[in-house]
């Protein structure tokens, strides 16, 4: 069994209290939550946040854990393991606050790919020069066994010879866009929050899994079976809104 961990800290920069925002009478928090809730193959899911106000909201939502934690941690990759250190369980699914629409089947992969990898992921086809382009949009490249070379906020692989959409054309699932969630055997998350350092290139992208590749750890990528909504933005938010 799995055990997924929502980390949901109030506060935010590009889109104050996200987290907290109505979407047809419900904060995007709830909706991330009952989300999860559709997974099957999970004991338990817990939100861990530092905000009294995320945990008054979710008070009454049957099947769920809050775990107030504490506000110094530097990223949501650390107060998933803050929590996970006192759980059982040996499979640890981090799905972000602001990502609702994650479908839970791919959810499913993600555990049951656990069986044989230390990390696990989602990514999905970018179907849009501007997207591509975007450095909001993290991008990631696999090798032939679908684990990650790399991830950057840059356009990779740069198109040298080729325009957008010849290479759409020409090569299947490239680029590819990250989706923000991962699956984690227990012990790889301890040691990634609590062991290792901050790799320089993590420091330079702001892109925290880069840790894992400069420590010689592999991420499988599974490709999702839809695109879904990171609510980042005022136009993510209204997207979402549109969606739902």
């Amino acid at each position: 069994m799995a055990v997924i961990i929502i980390p949901a800290r109030k506060g935010s920069t590009r889109l104050k209290n996200k987290l907290l925002l109505n979407v047809r009478n419900k904060p995007i928090i709830q909706w991330t939550v009952e989300n999860c809730l559709l997974v099957d193959g999970v004991r338990k899911v817990i939100v861990a946040t530092d905000s009294e106000e995320i945990r008054s909201v979710l008070e009454g939502i049957k099947d769920i854990e809050v775990v107030m934690t504490p506000s110094d941690l530097k990223s949501g990759s650390d107060r998933v393991a803050y929590v996970a250190r006192d759980i059982e369980d040996e499979k640890i699914i981090n799905v972000q606050g602001d990502e609702p629409l994650i479908p839970p089947q791919d959810i499913e992969k993600l555990i049951e790919e656990l069986d044989s990898a230390d990390v696990t992921t989602l990514a999905y086809p970018i179907d849009s020069e501007e997207k591509f382009l975007n450095p909001n949009i993290v991008k990631v490249v696999l090798d032939k066994d679908s684990y990650a070379l790399y991830f950057s906020r840059s356009p990779i692989p740069f198109y040298r010879d080729i325009d957008f959409k010849q290479m759409k054309e020409k090569y299947t699932n490239i680029p590819l866009r990250h989706i923000g969630i991962y699956g984690f055997r227990k012990d790889v998350l301890i040691d990634f929050s609590y062991r290792l350092e901050p790799a320089p290139v993590e420091d330079i992208e702001k892109l925290e899994q880069l840790r894992l590749l400069y420590n010689g750890y592999r991420i499988k990528v599974i490709i999702a079976s839809r695109e879904t909504v990171g609510i980042d933005t005022k136009e993510d938010f209204e997207h979402f809104c549109r969606l739902v």
